[in-house]
């Protein structure tokens, strides 16, 4: 099995049963030199904590199951006045 095999095999199992909890959903759109790229899909599409607390909850996981992940990216984007707003709320900026 392959890198990328053993990543969607990560995400079936381990990711996408929480985030379908949530009505939420993950698509694998990619891995290379240790970078894995996500899109968030359903609830959790366009969610301005999502950048702050998925991506890790996802990077988390498949750094300690599959060691040549190094990161995760998330490709959709966030309103940038938005993603500030939410990181204000959960106390990860101060003004």
């Amino acid at each position: 099995m392959n890198v990328e095999q053993r990543i969607e095999a990560i995400l079936e199992e381990r990711v996408r049963p929480m985030l379908r909890s949530h009505g939420g959903e993950v698509r694998l759109d990619g891995y290379a030199d240790g970078v894995v790229s996500v899109e968030l899909l359903g609830a959790c599409s366009g969610c301005p904590s999502a950048d702050l607390s998925t991506r890790g909850m996802i990077e988390d996981i498949l750094r300690a199951e599959v060691p040549e992940v190094t990161s995760v990216e998330l490709t959709q984007a966030v309103d940038p006045e938005l993603l500030a707003f939410a990181r204000k709320l959960l106390g990860h900026e101060t003004d």
